[in-house]
């Protein structure tokens, strides 16, 4: 019974996005709640150090399909970003970047701007994006969109770096390492964990050529159609891990809201970079104010416990009233 009420849960989680949402982001459920976590790392027992676990979630979660899009990212700027002062955009999206090209173009005065995506980079994932920017998507998610606050809700950005943590309820947030592990490696059916995203053990061969279906962007050289394109567009890769999810390995790296000193976590490897860099043995950090040329994130959702169901439904439905009354 409480199985087939979760999954009624889901479901109207569903249906309540597309009512109430302007933006609708393809989501794929990662149940399993309180599966093993991976033993990353066997601490060394005459110095003390502790193992390291990572992908063991206790609770249901939605993750992104995909990665944060550029279309996506543009209607974001567009509806929070109109004069900027926390520096969401960019401005190597308008064409700065060392590979790529440009993304997003902004025009007009602070006060008035107005964002663009490039024609034909719409559903490539967004890049240069900073893990505080990230949040404060997130935190856009998590009120509501439109004219939504960026600065509360998923997480306080008062607090700032480094310590800025996600907050105790928050519905939308970017991923943390342990979701995105599972998300990534964890196989349901034999509660082990494969050694990279695309289900699948076997280190992956770069391509030979610049036309053959890639399983998973990465290795650089040729780059994606053999034509200087180098980031691929959602559903043009077929790697995908046992979950369904796409992009996990290659293609951008992408930002947990893990911490590590004054750092953050990320994870998956980008379109240059070889095999180990898409695997579980790949852990790296970053300075989170640094948007870099290939690092982008995905969110997540975070499915309310069963008693919650009523308030979320109740929510929803005075959300949808007062949009529609306004």
């Amino acid at each position: 019974m409480r199985t087939i009420f979760k999954w009624i849960t889901i479901f109207l989680i569903m249906i309540s996005q597309l009512c109430v949402a302007d933006m609708v982001i393809d989501m794929t459920t990662i149940g399993n709640a309180g599966n093993p976590a991976y033993l990353y790392y066997e601490g060394v027992p005459q110095w003390s150090w502790d193992d390291i676990w990572m992908g063991g979630v206790d609770y249901t979660y939605q993750i992104g399909t995909y990665e944060v899009t550029v279309a996506q990212y543009t209607e974001f700027l567009n509806a929070a970003a109109q004069s900027d002062p926390y520096g969401m955009y960019n401005p190597s999206m308008g064409g700065g970047f060392a590979v790529g090209g440009a993304l997003i173009q902004r025009s007009g005065e602070s006060g008035s701007y107005t964002y663009t995506a490039e024609s034909g980079k719409e559903n490539q994932p967004v890049r240069g994006v900073t893990f505080y920017s990230s949040a404060r998507f997130a935190n856009w998610l998590n009120n509501g969109q439109g004219s939504a606050n960026t600065e509360t809700g998923a997480y306080n950005m008062v607090l700032a770096a480094p310590w800025l943590a996600r907050e105790a309820g928050a519905k939308w947030a970017v991923t943390s390492e342990d979701e995105w592990f599972k998300a990534a490696y964890y196989d349901p059916d034999t509660q082990t964990y494969y050694k990279y995203p695309n289900s699948s053990d076997e280190t992956p061969e770069e391509p030979t050529d610049g036309t053959t279906t890639r399983e998973m962007n990465f290795g650089l050289d040729p780059t994606w159609h053999g034509d200087g394109v180098t980031f691929t567009s959602t559903g043009e890769t077929t790697g995908h891990s046992p979950y369904g999810i796409y992009d996990m390995g290659g293609n951008v790296q992408e930002w947990t809201d893990t911490i590590y000193s004054d750092e953050r976590y990320y994870h998956g490897g980008s379109f240059m970079d070889d095999a180990f860099y898409l695997s579980t043995e790949c852990r790296f950090t970053r300075d989170p104010s640094v948007g870099g040329v290939a690092t982008g994130f995905r969110v997540v959702h975070i499915i309310p416990e069963p008693g919650s169901i009523l308030l979320l439904i109740i929510g929803g439905l005075l959300l949808w009233c007062r949009r529609k009354l306004h």
